[in-house]
């Protein structure tokens, strides 16, 4: 499809639709333009950044005489919801989750042109931004505005009083921490929760910088069984640290709130997640906030692993306006509008032109975004981030054979043969 040049100026665009909708023919009674219509499925999670991200696209509609529909949508909930839409052909035009699944699907629109100009005029995309819209044929359907991602958290006082200290080099660096200022069952070293939970892949990831691989480079086949070395390897450390009485009873059936509320609640030392502990204690705990400290996730023996997920726009490729949604994916990426909206959300910058906003200074962990962004690697690497990858991740497949081990008392090999099973079931439905 021929694509509209971003040379126009605003006033030129609106004028050109104005006339393509509701010119007057020749002899013909008048007949009066009517406001373009947009439906917008934004991402809802951390209300101030939501609140920031619809208060823009309401003024945007504004200014450019767009009737644009606003409609919150859970991350959970998502893509049950646009799965019905498009059975239903009813739509959104421009949604904020679901970027690389409903790629991989062919419902996108293509929106390489966005993509180039805004690297250009933004000086470059950074970290994992790149890896997470680039396609391997040079094309983009989806447009990241934030990172986001585990890190390690800490009680820095504790940590000093114990004699340790971070960063830590290596994940059995950052467990050695753990361990020494482990005080059950007043303090736990770690609240990590090992249980059916996706906050419980974060023993995937750390599986991975061990050196295994769930599938291959094509994420079709699954070859899990061919690291089986490397597994046992991570296996022998995981059971040190689940035998060193550093996690905190009842992990196993853990939820995704209890890591948050058991370091707020001051029962853990170190917490991998991402900063919603943090922006919970801003606001409701102004002891605790300066003892915590917020660092990069540690190395394995074979590799560094750092998972980030992303927010980001796209386009489904049924909209009636698509060089209108364009113009939106394009202005909502400004550097003033972003400077105010990354200032109150959880989101890393993705952008180089990010990079100079004073927010990165103000607090610990608004740098620690910094490291998220320019360090962290996208979901799944080295696998490939893609539908089976993310089916078995809801699944929480390793965090199930963990619990083989140590609640079901199975053997090793009975444990991990299961879950090279489970994996290659899930696979083959996308193979």
């Amino acid at each position: 499809m021929a694509q509209q040049s971003f040379q126009l100026t605003r006033r030129q665009f609106i004028a050109s639709a104005a006339l393509a909708t509701g010119g007057m023919a020749m002899g013909a009674a008048p007949v009066f333009a009517q406001k373009p219509k947009l439906v917008y499925w934004a991402y809802q999670f951390l209300r101030s950044s939501d609140e920031a991200r619809v208060a823009f696209a309401e003024e945007w509609a504004k200014q450019n005489k767009v009737d644009m529909q606003i409609t919150l949508v859970p991350w959970k909930e998502f893509m049950a919801k646009i799965s019905a839409a498009i059975h239903a052909k009813a739509t959104p035009d421009i949604i904020e989750s679901g970027g690389v699944q409903l790629r991989s699907q062919g419902q996108l629109l293509e929106v390489t042109d966005v993509y180039e100009q805004l690297e250009k005029e933004h000086g470059g995309w950074l970290g994992a931004a790149e890896l997470y819209m680039k396609e391997a044929d040079g094309r983009a359907h989806h447009i990241l505005y934030g990172l986001t991602g585990s890190m390690v958290i800490a009680r820095n006082d504790l940590v000093s009083k114990a004699g340790a200290s971070l960063p830590a080099e290596t994940w059995e660096d950052l467990f050695n921490v753990a361990k020494k200022t482990n005080s059950p069952p007043r303090v736990y070293g770690l609240g990590q929760p090992l249980s059916n939970q996706t906050d419980s892949n974060i023993w995937e990831e750390i599986m991975r910088s061990y050196g295994t691989r769930l599938a291959d480079d094509e994420g079709k086949k699954v070859v899990l069984g061919d690291y089986k070395s490397d597994a046992w390897t991570f296996l022998d450390f995981f059971q040190e640290i689940w035998d060193s009485g550093v996690l905190p009873p009842g992990v196993t059936t853990w939820d995704n709130t209890m890591n948050n509320s058991t370091y707020q609640a001051g029962k853990s030392v170190i917490a991998l997640n991402p900063i919603t502990i943090t922006l919970w204690l801003e606001n409701n705990d102004s002891d605790l906030l300066p003892k915590t400290g917020h660092y990069p996730f540690p190395k394995g023996p074979k590799r560094h692993v750092w998972d980030v997920g992303y927010g980001s726009r796209s386009i489904l490729k049924y909209t009636q306006h698509p060089e209108l949604c364009k113009q939106f994916l394009m202005d909502s990426m400004g550097v003033a509008k972003m400077e105010k909206e990354l200032a109150v959300s959880q989101w890393a910058p993705v952008l180089k032109s990010y990079l100079p906003f004073d927010i990165w200074n103000s607090s610990d962990h608004k740098k620690a975004l910094v490291n998220v962004a320019t360090q962290g690697n996208p979901q799944g690497a080295p696998d490939v981030y893609n539908d089976a990858w993310v089916e078995q991740s809801t699944h929480t497949t390793i965090s199930r054979m963990l619990q083989r081990l140590v609640v079901d008392k199975w053997s090793r090999d009975k444990a991990f043969d299961e879950a090279v099973d489970v994996l290659g079931k899930i696979y083959s439905k996308y193979a």
